[in-house]
């Protein structure tokens, strides 16, 4: 007899109901057995290998990197700057003279400072490249000394490169990218992080050595960054790596202004990046996560006041701000509109590389339209993807926002455009192309396809995590595309720093791909004068004077050509470009210095009196400019304009601001005490100007002082014979 249903009971429901329970109570399906997650130890070496491999291939692109020379900054920075030839006090080491590029960066300064004292006794002095005609021995001890300063270089942007892995690859596994590329993020990292290693882009600020200011920068702003990120995750050392990221932080600002936007930058990725899913399954409210971290994001905007007491005192007056050399915001941003564009298109083609572009003032808005729309529509794309919180607008936002300080509104006329300036923000274009190649690959190998020595098809984990030593398709084809990259990318990054083995070549390969570049014409012809090739100077630096530049450029192009004219006897011609050089740039107290020799060697003392007491006076910390005059001081022929007291003043000091380990300095030291009749003192001065010229490896130059200390020693006073 069949059994009616209960009173008030639905037939269909009831049944529905049976059979949800029993759908209840039925038993989990057993896990398949290729369903082992992959196992952290296996994590844990390709995270060592991929390092060890990032380490090996960035010290193979920079291998030939060593025997660069000192250019440009370099030498007012590093071979002029008496803050480097001592570690105390420790605020002299970490300051610099005002207008240089280590000016109110004193951990940038500092590290120079560590590198002079590293640096083997005997050659450490020897920081002025050796010309065409010096000796192998003197070549030798340069690239002796020069080598630890390379090495640091090298060593920073290693580090930084390890950080960069670090950062990407617990990115791309954080809740924003887990559900795309997190089964994936150590190889997509480690892709980034190679290809950003051996970019010859980076070589601007690695090759380049006071550069270090950029990669040092660069290297906090990740270690900040990456602190913040471990900072966030579980365990008891949450507390230690938020320490380790304000102190990061504070660190960046001494090394550079662009480290501003760090703060600003670890508070998106919290947004961005590692804000997690509420129960409902949507991001996390900004409000959440900006209240869960507010101690360390008060931390790392502490630092900004470390960065406006350094910024506070204008160390870089005359190269920063606004009116200098006719710039105004607006003419600048326009301006940098065609430089970004052009840093973009280096990121994906670096060539041709220019080591100073002297980049001129775009004449109007029209000029750059085409590249203004480009930039303003990824500028667009990034607030609308960072207001939606999706992920690419984190690296549109690093993208911007680093380069911000210094490609926006603020001038810097005396460096429109520089290659260096995109070391971190390189970081988020090959990013972004990197998981753009991951995506494409992905869609067309399919999401089972799999490479394990053949293409095959693989039984996923729940969850779908991929047993170990499995590698997907798409993941392979990633993989190779980025090594195949970066083999190119390091080989070109080899080539390109052996430009800078000499001041020559590098100056040459400039002039040659920016032609109307006054300013590299200037530096190469004043390394043929410097080189004793007056003739060769005198005919390019002609050719500088005629072209159209700054009152800066254009003076210092006459400066050096009466250089090299008076060089050649051509002291009337010689004069009147050194004048010239005034009339342009009534600061060039240089010229001073030269017209004083000038009009000393035409026998007109009270002219030549004059120019030289201005040199002495506006030059009061520039050695080469002091033992010059208190050399002339002491051993002009014409007794009225011979003075031995400021001669010796002027030499003592120079003697002082180079730590006595320049023998010019104490060789007019010598003449300087002779002239006063001191010769004990004189033979001293001498006797030590040979020592350091022979241990520098400046044999006949002491072969030169040997003689003029016989004379002091015999009680005769030098004249001038040079």
């Amino acid at each position: 007899m069949r059994r009616r249903n209960a009173p008030g009971r639905h037939p269909v429901r009831g049944r529905a109901a049976a059979a949800a329970g029993r759908v209840r109570r039925a038993p989990a399906p057993p896990a398949a057995p290729t369903a082992a997650p992959p196992a952290s130890g296996w994590r844990r070496c390709a995270v060592a290998f991929g390092a060890v491999v990032l380490v090996a291939a960035g010290a193979w692109a920079y291998s030939t990197s060593f025997a660069g020379v000192l250019v440009f900054d370099d030498v007012i920075s590093i071979t002029s700057n008496p803050h480097v030839r001592s570690l105390w006090p420790l605020s002299q080491a970490a300051s610099a003279p005002r207008d240089t590029g280590l000016a109110g960066r004193p951990v940038a300064a500092l590290s120079f400072a560590i590198n002079y004292a590293l640096a083997p006794s005997d050659v450490r002095d020897a920081l002025t490249a050796p010309g065409p005609a010096s000796s192998p021995e003197e070549r030798a001890r340069f690239l002796r000394n020069i080598r630890g300063y390379h090495a640091l270089n090298l060593a920073v942007h290693l580090a930084a490169g390890l950080f960069l892995f670090g950062v990407a690859r617990r990115s791309f596994a954080a809740p924003a990218l887990r559900a795309r590329v997190g089964e994936s993020a150590t190889l997509l990292a480690f892709a980034v992080a190679l290809v950003w290693i051996v970019h010859p882009l980076a070589t601007g600020a690695v090759t380049y050595i006071v550069q270090r200011v950029e990669s040092m920068m660069g290297l906090f702003y990740l270690a900040t960054l990456y602190c913040a990120i471990r900072a966030a995750g579980p365990g008891p050392l949450r507390a230690v790596w938020a320490a380790a990221s304000v102190a990061a932080c504070a660190l960046g600002m001494g090394s550079k202004e662009s480290m501003v936007t760090a703060p600003v930058m670890v508070a998106l990725w919290d947004l961005l990046i590692g804000a997690g899913r509420t129960s409902a399954g949507r991001v996390e409210p900004a409000a959440d996560v900006l209240r869960r971290r507010r101690a360390l994001y008060a931390g790392l905007a502490a630092t900004w006041a470390l960065l406006a007491a350094l910024v506070a005192g204008s160390p870089r007056s005359g190269s920063v701000g606004f009116g200098l050399g006719g710039w105004t915001w607006w003419s600048y941003l326009q301006t940098q509109a065609g430089v970004v564009a052009h840093y973009l298109r280096l990121a994906a083609v670096p060539a041709p590389l220019v080591f100073d572009y002297e980049w001129a003032k775009a004449p109007s808005f029209s000029a750059v339209a085409p590249q203004a729309l480009v930039l303003a529509a990824l500028l667009a794309a990034t607030v609308i993807a960072g207001v939606r919180r999706h992920p690419a607008g984190f690296a549109g936002a690093w993208f911007f926002l680093i380069l911000a300080p210094s490609s926006s509104v603020l001038p810097i006329p005396t460096e429109v455009a520089g290659e260096h300036r995109m070391y971190l923000p390189l970081a988020a274009v090959i990013a972004l192309a990197a998981v753009a190649a991951r995506a494409a690959a992905g869609r067309a190998f399919g999401a089972g396809a799999s490479f394990r020595g053949r293409l095959t098809r693989v039984q996923h984990a729940p969850g779908g995590a991929r047993p170990p030593g499995r590698i997907s398709a798409a993941d392979a084809s990633t993989l190779a595309a980025a090594l195949a990259v970066a083999l190119l990318f390091a080989t070109m990054t080899r080539a390109r720093n052996l430009d800078y083995h000499s001041t020559e070549a590098l100056m040459g390969d400039t002039v040659a791909k920016r032609p109307l570049n006054l300013r590299a014409r200037v530096a190469y012809g004043a390394e043929l004068l410097a080189s004793g090739r007056f003739a060769d100077a005198e005919r390019a630096l002609a050719a500088a004077a005629e072209l159209r530049g700054s009152d800066m450029a254009r003076a210092q192009a006459n400066l050096h050509l009466g250089s090299a004219l008076c060089a050649q006897g051509k002291l009337a011609e010689g004069i009147a470009r050194l004048e010239r050089a005034l009339a342009l740039d009534a600061g060039l107290a240089e010229a001073h210095a030269l017209l004083g020799e000038a009009h000393a060697a035409r026998g007109d003392v009270e002219r030549a009196g004059a120019h030289f007491a201005l040199a002495a006076e506006r030059l009061p910390d520039n050695p080469a400019v002091l033992r010059r005059v208190a050399w002339q001081l002491a051993t002009a022929r014409d007794d009225r304009f011979r003075d031995g007291v400021k001669a010796v003043e002027l030499a003592e000091r120079a003697a002082r601001l180079t730590a006595r380990r320049d023998a010019l300095a104490l060789e007019a030291l010598m003449a300087a005490y002779a002239e006063q009749g001191r010769f004990a003192e004189a033979a001293a001065a001498g006797r030590e100007a040979v020592a350091v010229a022979r241990a520098q490896g400046h044999d006949a130059l002491a072969k030169g002082f040997q003689l003029e200390l016989a004379m002091c020693e015999a009680g005769q006073r030098l004249r001038e014979h040079r």
